[in-house]
């Protein structure tokens, strides 16, 4: 999730400045909480955003003007700048004047200056030429190369670092056509490659990036609210440069801006024609979900700089910080809590191909009062093409007929665009959730169930789907959340499994579950309902203090006549298959500890008990059949089923060893428990006796001699 902090003013328009014109930069400054404010005349202002103070200001002379962002070198401490477009000036915080700071006049001009830290910054001139700033401060006049075509200029640029290699990447514009260059350092490497446009007619607002594993993700914002990515192999060359669909936005816009927040969040600024006010909003990328948003009844300058968890935007006539919060999209990956301990739990989510997804959708049986419905509604289309297709869709499902919603839905699946798929199923999933929430007796589930295979919902789109589904004790539907939703809340997937093992035998017979994968790994009693209530046997009698079981220390590897396995008898699972697959989805699901802990305490002590048997069932079916595949996505791996147990016991831990009935269950895993660290710690020695194996082995031998060696294992 991520969110929005109160914002601030962090300083009035400085001179020359207009609201049109904005700002020419916002760069980091010498420490954290600084930053370096450049407006579009003579002035460079630092800042302290805390206290939204300055601490310092320059201005060149009159008749100079500043044309560069100032920026900060890390190495050196000192400031940096050009004005004129030839000519760079250094100083340190504690000058006055710049008229007496040190000045260097180049040979050719320059586009901006880019710094990061621990990185020696970079100059990028007007030409495309990029050189260190210390080479070309020894130098000043040295000759510069042109790489550019007559009439291609340089529309936006930036520095990225990875380890100690900095890469430069600037973006031109040559009659209506787009070029991305990449320049690296040590050795120097320039390549450039043809942009390929996403959109006839569409027009570019804004371009980020990121690098990683010296891989370049471009970040680019369409005048059609597309928002496209496009990945860049450092070791690869290439011509031609390719991006796909990342989301698509709400509205169109003339004017807009858009940062990389992170490894999933970004940020857009765009205008919003309908409401007349520019929104900033934070999408989750990993989803394709929106998180924040914020809108600003007075134009802004549609720039967005962001620096240490703060975005800064001019907004009338004043800067405005925003300080934000993105939390991990998975956050249950990052401590190996998701669906599969071998690839990430987002490896299950696909967004990147709508056409496959479109073009593989059922078709709909045609019918005469369908054909009717599409004829009308071409007609209203071809009167009214202001509003979107979607919008004709939650139309028809607020008054047909339930029998004809799951059409409806499969129809609007099936005539909407690839790149407008994920909204308009947005949009019917809740257009069906409002019906269903004014209308009791409205259930569709066969649509719902639909909408939500699409693989294009997450929780935060349509959080109403979960509660109707726990009202009506829809279990089938739950489990297909909780299966395809990604970013189900720890309180919900608790409520969940609260009524999974709540729910009667008799509701379960009902519900088309499917149980083919696991009636093969399991073993289920003739009665499973009878053996969910099945209490635990009286204790044994105890005489004057004494009981013929000692229980000691090995107590619980002592079988009494009562424990003693009947002949030819295999455990049995102490639920059915049904209610064993909406547990297991429950299993699988990612979530995170700090967060699932308290909502757990929650369950009753029957439905404890009854869980903590069924984990202990499925740990010692994995631990002992071979044939439980963990890499199955819909069975729970051995070291899931370990954390939920641990879960369970730390959430429940005085009611568990308080209940007469859990007593048994306890001896049973405290058995399993040292059982297994028994053989882990002969595990440990044979590793230890095969390292010094190994060891000896890469000793130098003597060949003339013949020698006898004997190894004591134990």
């Amino acid at each position: 999730m991520a969110a929005f902090s109160e914002e601030f003013t962090l300083c009035g328009l400085l001179t020359g400045a207009g609201r049109n014109e904005g700002l020419q930069g916002v760069e980091a400054g010498a420490e954290k909480d600084t930053v370096l404010i450049t407006d579009t005349g003579r002035a460079v202002t630092l800042y302290k955003v805390s206290d939204q103070k300055p601490l310092g200001s320059w201005t060149v002379k009159q008749g100079q003007s500043v044309t560069g962002p100032a920026v900060f070198n890390h190495g050196t401490g000192e400031y940096v700048m050009v004005h004129d477009d030839k000519v760079i000036r250094l100083w340190k915080e504690g000058d006055v004047y710049l008229d007496k700071v040190f000045k260097a006049t180049l040979s050719a001009a320059v586009r901006r200056i880019h710094s990061l830290p621990d990185h020696e910054p970079l100059v990028l001139f007007q030409g495309g030429y990029v050189q260190f700033l210390d080479a070309l401060l020894a130098d000043p006049q040295q000759e510069v190369e042109t790489t550019l075509q007559d009439g291609e200029r340089i529309i936006w640029s930036d520095m990225f670092a990875e380890a100690t290699r900095s890469l430069m990447v600037y973006v031109t514009e040559l009659a209506g056509e787009h070029f991305v260059y990449t320049c690296q350092t040590g050795p120097r490497a320039l390549q450039k490659r043809k942009l390929k446009q996403y959109k006839e007619g569409s027009l570019v607002l804004g371009f980020s990036g990121s690098m990683k594993n010296e891989t370049f993700s471009l970040f680019i914002l369409y005048s059609s609210g597309h928002v496209c990515l496009a990945h860049l192999s450092l070791a690869q060359t290439g011509d031609v440069l390719a991006a796909e669909l990342l989301l698509q936005l709400p509205e169109t816009s003339e004017r807009g801006a858009l940062t990389v927040l992170d490894d999933s969040h970004i940020a857009t600024l765009a205008a919003s024609p309908a409401k007349q006010k520019d929104c900033l909003c934070i999408w989750n990328t990993k989803f394709q979900t929106l998180q924040a948003v914020r809108e600003f009844p007075q134009q802004t300058s549609t720039q967005l700089w962001c620096h240490d968890r703060k975005m800064y935007l001019v907004h009338g006539k004043s800067v405005l910080v925003l300080p934000f919060l993105c939390e991990l999209s998975c956050l249950a990956s990052a401590l190996g809590k998701g669906r599969n301990e071998q690839t990430s739990a987002l490896e299950t989510v696909s967004f990147a191909n709508w056409d496959t997804l479109v073009g593989n959708a059922p078709e709909t049986k045609k019918s005469n009062s369908g054909s009717r419905k599409s004829t009308r509604q071409k007609k209203a289309r071809e009167n009214v093409t202001e509003e979107p297709e979607a919008d004709w869709f939650v139309k028809d499902i607020q008054n047909a007929p339930e029998n004809q919603i799951p059409g409806i839905v499969q129809h609007s699946l099936q005539r909407v665009e690839a790149a407008d798929f994920h909204i308009t199923a947005a949009k019917v999933m809740q257009a069906l959730i409002n019906r269903c929430q004014n209308d009791p007796r409205f259930s569709p589930q066969s649509a719902l169930r639909l909408l939500v295979q699409t693989d294009v919902l997450s929780y935060s789109l349509c959080p109403g789907l979960v509660a109707i589904s726990l009202e009506k004790q829809d279990v089938c539907l739950l489990q297909l959340c909780l299966q395809r939703l990604p970013d189900v809340p720890e309180a919900v997937i608790c409520s969940c499994l609260k009524t999974f093992l709540s729910v009667s035998e008799n509701h379960l017979k009902a519900a088309p579950l499917d149980t083919r994968y696991i009636e093969g790994v399991i073993e289920v009693a003739e009665s499973p309902e009878h053996t969910e209530k099945q209490a635990a046997p009286e204790p044994a009698v105890v005489q004057n203090g004494y009981s013929p079981v000692a229980l000691e220390e090995d107590s619980c590897d002592i079988q009494t006549p009562e424990t003693l396995p009947r002949r030819n008898e295999t455990p049995k699972s102490p639920v059915g298959f049904k209610r064993a697959v909406l547990l297991n989805s429950v299993l699988t699901c990612p979530y995170s500890e700090t967060f699932l802990l308290p909502h757990l305490k929650d369950l009753s002590a029957n439905q404890v008990i009854l869980f903590l048997r069924y984990l202990h069932y499925l740990y010692v079916k994995c631990s002992s059949d071979m044939t439980v595949n963990p890499s199955e996505k819909q069975m729970p791996t051995a070291n899931q089923i370990m954390d939920w147990m641990s879960l369970m016991l730390d959430a429940h831990f005085t009611v568990v060893v308080m209940l007469p009935e859990a007593k048994k269950l306890l001896q049973k895993l405290h058995k399993f428990v040292k059982n297994q660290m028994k053989f882990y710690s002969e595990l440990n020695k044979v590793e230890g006796s095969l390292s010094e194996l190994h060891r000896l082995r890469r000793r130098p031998r003597d060949c003339d001699r013949y020698s006898i060696q004997v190894l004591e294992l134990y």
